[in-house]
């Protein structure tokens, strides 16, 4: 029995058939009847071969509409269900259903929830399938399950493995599909199209891949590796169907952000928090209410005025926590098309205190004096009780950097050192590399040459400049009333900014550190200027190494170079932000987003070997023995987590004491953006991919279109010897003179 994959274009392409005969009997109409003496001798040559020229004719005639019909045919997809089936090794057909399941899929624009007409497809595939004739082959997965780390290598495995379809395993994929939720994953098609691939190049039959999502554009617009795995199924003769579930979308909102903006988390102090929130729509959305919680309690609000399409907008909001221990903070806006990103948590571990190490140039082990820039620095960073800060400052001699774990500390501020040991350079180094702070303050006793050759080490170094040497900050020459510092957009020194700021007006600066004239920072290496002297040179600067930062102050802490540490409450409050930004990637609550690893990292001399993960929704318990890492360091590993919430890790040490910590887990925000890739989009991103794209409101498969062997090849070699045949044959038929030559 035929079949046709687009039975459209065979209608229309039906009536080209006829499109030789009616040539052919043009071509009759022409001919006019003229005698003429001469042809009388040719009429009994035609009468003889009279026969043999029609038969000629004809076959030609049958060949051209063997040609036009063959094309139709093509274009149309000519499959067969029955014995021809089997003769060309197509009796059994294979079929994967992949459903998307990531949560963008819990979109309700339109009437009803995309996942819900994804897995009405999927019971429509396995009912008509059953209905069809003939050995039919299933396997049904979801992207997340699909998507999930292998396991001591064993990749994940489909919802529905690829079997023989029977009445008993249309109750059982019937009854999984009743099971399916929405996850919260932001999982996309690439690892379920690699499972699809593998599955089918082992069976050997007619395949049929069918693909059920929402085609978002961050899925499908750049995915290369997406593209090129169709490609290889299209290539191989697999059938390819893309269904789509999603219609026009809605207002969605999502948010994005919500994590502590510096600030000491410590008992007693207030920390500043950051939320943001995304317009994932086409039109403005005013008087955003956000609700907010803490450790599961209500706290006043926060509402947005109005958040422009496409855009994101940021609000900042104070708490403070009175108890040491884990906390947890959460917002959430009003439901909209996708729920799953209207809520984010961010876990903050509350501590006493945060301790800072300040490293005395001037203090050595047998000194017990601590120098003024000392004095002057814990001052600002701790004012007393009635000021709670969270620091606790800890003033060490220099040879102190190679003696301390640093690792303990959020930041290291180093006053006027003259020189450092290579031991004290690497642990310094490795500080800031691996996330920590640094701050160099300038004075009487630092050498500029040891600094260059050592710590700049023409910009491979910890140090960001080369230095020239002390210089004076000479009086402006016009004779205008100048502030010797100038502001820089910086957000350490935002609170400062705008003009005739008194705070300003009363610093005098007498001497500073300068930099070579010659030097130029490298681009690409993040220099930035903080703080400005009036004749342009630099008074502060920043500069990341590895994964921290590093900051530059060209002058004292104390009132030797400068009046600024002097009353003016301006100091404070610039050295109080400063040590919030240099440590703010430390202090950054854990967050994940579901589907990561979460990992804890153990002292071998100090922690047993097992760790207990209690994950959410449901606070199950998983238990992870660590393991030795290239590092030599002790890891428990959790693969990932399937959804969000608090999540939090125990385990104890050796002593017998429990430990614990807290990780934030949430939603991708970016799986919540639903712009749609247009099919004409589509067809440019998957260019040399053969598929069919349909909406799943349309999509009715019926039981024909499911099965049966694809005729293409063989129709096109079918094709090929029609066309060459009547080639030759047109040729044997036509009249064609001899040439001779000449001789």
């Amino acid at each position: 029995m035929p079949l046709f994959d687009f039975q459209s274009l065979l209608w229309w392409g039906l009536p080209l058939v006829s499109a030789p005969i009616l040539i052919h009997l043009i071509n009759l109409l022409r001919h006019r009847r003229v005698d003429w003496a001469a042809m009388d001798f040719l009429l009994a040559s035609q009468k003889k071969f009279k026969t043999r020229v029609l038969l000629k004719q004809l076959l030609l005639l049958l060949l051209r509409v063997a040609a036009v019909l063959g094309i139709v045919l093509a274009m149309a997809g000519l499959r067969w269900s029955n014995t021809l089936a089997g003769i060309l090794g197509g009796a059994r057909t294979s079929h994967v259903v992949l459903l998307d399941d990531s949560f963008s899929m819990g979109d309700s624009s339109g009437d009803g929830v995309a996942f819900e007409r994804g897995r009405k497809v999927v019971d429509r595939i396995v009912s008509d399938l059953l209905a069809t004739s003939g050995q039919q082959e299933l396997a049904v997965g979801r992207f997340s399950k699909l998507s999930l780390p292998s396991v001591s290598g064993v990749p994940p495995a489909f919802d529905f493995p690829l079997q023989l379809l029977s009445p008993d395993g249309v109750q059982e994929i019937r009854a999984s599909l009743e099971s399916f939720k929405i996850s919260e994953t932001d999982c996309g098609p690439r690892k379920s199209i690699a499972s699809a691939i593998e599955t089918l190049g082992r069976t050997g039959s007619n395949e049929v891949l069918w693909l059920i999502s929402d085609f978002r554009v961050r899925d499908w617009s750049t995915s290369d590796e997406v593209v090129a795995e169709l490609r290889q199924l299209s290539d191989s003769g697999v059938r390819i169907h893309l269904v789509d579930c999603a219609v026009n979308p809605s207002v969605n909102l999502s948010i994005s952000q919500l994590e502590p903006l510096g600030g000491v988390a410590a008992a007693g102090v207030i920390v500043p928090f950051e939320i943001a929130v995304r317009n994932n729509g086409l039109q403005s959305v005013r008087d955003v209410a956000i609700e907010l919680r803490e450790d599961g309690s209500a706290r006043p609000g926060v509402r947005i005025r109005e958040i422009p399409p496409g855009d994101i907008v940021y609000q900042r909001f104070d708490t403070r926590f009175d108890l040491t221990g884990d906390h947890v903070v959460e917002a959430r806006i009003n439901d909209d098309a996708v729920s799953a990103d209207n809520k984010r948590i961010s876990a903050v571990n509350v501590v006493d205190y945060v301790d800072v190490l300040l490293i005395d140039g001037s203090l050595t082990s047998s000194s017990k004096s601590n120098s003024n820039d000392a004095f002057f620095l814990s001052a600002a960073l701790a004012p007393g009780a009635g000021a709670p800060t969270g620091l606790r400052p800890r003033i060490e001699p220099v040879h102190s950097l190679s003696t301390l774990t640093l690792n303990e500390f959020t930041a290291v501020w180093l006053l006027d050192v003259e020189r450092l040991e290579s031991a004290e350079i690497q642990a310094l180094e490795a500080f800031s590399a691996a996330g920590g702070g640094v701050v160099f303050f300038m004075g009487p006793k630092t050498n500029p040459s040891f600094y260059n050759e050592s710590l700049y080490r023409k910009g491979e170094g910890i140090f960001p400049v080369p230095l020239a040497g002390a210089v004076d900050l000479l009086a402006d020459p016009s004779g205008d009333v100048v502030p010797d510092l100038q502001v820089e957009d910086h957000p350490v020194v935002s609170v400062l900014s705008g003009q005739r700021n008194p705070l300003l007006g009363s610093v005098r600066v007498d001497r500073y550190m300068a930099v070579e004239r010659m030097f130029s920072p490298r681009d690409g290496r993040g220099f930035r200027k903080m703080l400005s002297l009036r004749n342009g040179a630099s008074l502060a600067v920043e500069q990341p190494f590895g994964e921290g930062l590093v900051v530059v102050v060209f002058s004292t802490a104390s009132p030797v170079w400068n009046n600024w540490s002097r009353g003016n409450p301006s100091w404070v409050v610039v050295m109080l932000e400063l040590e919030n930004y240099l440590a703010q990637a430390r202090r950054r609550a854990e967050s994940l987003v579901v589907g990561d690893p979460v990992s804890v990292s153990l002292q071998s001399d100090a922690d047993e070997n097992e760790v207990d993960f209690i994950v959410p929704p449901q606070g199950s318990i998983v238990r992870v023995s660590a393991e030795e890492n290239e590092k030599k360091e002790r890891i428990a590993i959790l693969p990932s987590v399937d959804a969000a919430g608090r999540c939090e890790a125990r385990w104890r040490s050796l002593d017998g004491s429990e430990k614990q910590k807290m990780f934030a887990i949430n939603v991708n925000p970016s799986e919540g953006d639903l712009a749609r890739m247009k099919s004409e989009r589509l067809e440019e991103v998957l260019a040399g991919v053969s598929f069919s794209f349909e909406s799943a409101e349309n999509l009715q498969p019926e039981a024909d279109a499911l099965a049966g062997v694809s005729l293409l090849k063989p129709l096109l070699y079918a094709l090929f010897i029609v066309l060459v045949a009547e080639q030759l044959l047109a040729y044997s038929a036509s009249y064609h003179p001899r040439f001779k030559l000449a001789s």
